[in-house]
């Protein structure tokens, strides 16, 4: 390398390629945990890149919530509609059974007893039917409380899990304020232990720390006010000049000289 390179290199800060470098023109850049270092110009379009990625994902997300509400409720709506075919049925075969109940079992059977054996099998079986479409129908409102009820205690896991993402300092005991702040406008627990929605117990949890923040804000300037207001002491002569209470002094040398003027008296 002759002077005139090195007086260039000097000048420029050549890199090992022989090049000027671009350290000054890189910029710092956060994606996905991970801090890159790429040119300035590319800034933009690094940043334009991530916003797209992370509304891209926010998407899919939306997506496959919409998703499972769908399923969720085509399969709430096929119960319902197995509710409602189950109670129809009971209702036929009520009438079918209400039907046999005018029917003198003595005398049809003296009068006729082939037909009157043939009726009591029928009578027997449509009971046994009914007994058991019964039997199938409480069991299946069983199962379907239970799926609702593990399905409303994932669900509240799950806003349980988002909240202490996105609340500093959530807990149970968080919780339990919030329950107890609801409760002073009439929400009872019953009432709160359907709301699985995590936006709603962060709109419940701001007017929370809304309240908590005035009342605290009102207790300052009580105190505040406490600490200024002072009853007035009258007192003559040499004694106020030289250690009487005067309404300038401080707190702390008010009450010495107070007690002090007490104790003399």
């Amino acid at each position: 390398m002759n002077d005139d390179d090195a007086a260039i290199g000097g000048q420029y800060d050549l890199g090992a390629e022989g090049q000027p470098s671009d350290l000054d023109d890189m910029v710092q850049v956060e994606h996905e945990g991970q801090i890159y270092a790429i040119p300035v110009a590319l800034k933009d379009s690094f940043l334009t890149n991530a916003d797209h990625e992370r509304k891209a994902q926010e998407l899919a997300a939306h997506a496959r919530d919409l998703d499972a509400r769908r399923r969720g409720v085509a399969q709430d709506v096929e119960l319902a509609e197995q509710g409602l075919a189950d109670r129809a049925q009971l209702h036929v075969l009520d009438l079918q059974l209400a039907a046999y109940d005018d029917v003198d079992w003595r005398s049809l059977a003296e009068g006729d007893p082939q037909r009157a054996e043939v009726l009591w099998r029928q009578f027997q079986l449509t009971q046994a039917a009914r007994a058991d479409l019964a039997r199938a129908v409480a069991q299946r409102h069983d199962q379907r409380r239970l799926d609702a009820e593990r399905k409303r205690a994932a669900q509240l896991a799950e806003a349980g899990q988002v909240l202490a993402r996105e609340i500093e300092g959530w807990s149970p005991d968080v919780a339990r304020k919030l329950v107890e702040y609801a409760a002073a406008f009439g929400v009872t627990i019953d009432e709160l232990r359907e709301v699985a929605d995590h936006r709603l117990w962060r709109i419940l949890h701001r007017a929370f720390q809304g309240d908590e923040q005035s009342k605290r804000q009102a207790a300052s300037q009580s105190a505040a006010q406490a600490q200024t207001v002072r009853p007035a002491v009258m007192v003559a002569g040499a004694a106020a000049a030289s250690g009487g209470v005067r309404d300038e002094l401080g707190t702390g040398e008010w009450m010495r000289r107070r007690n002090s003027q007490l104790a003399r008296n």
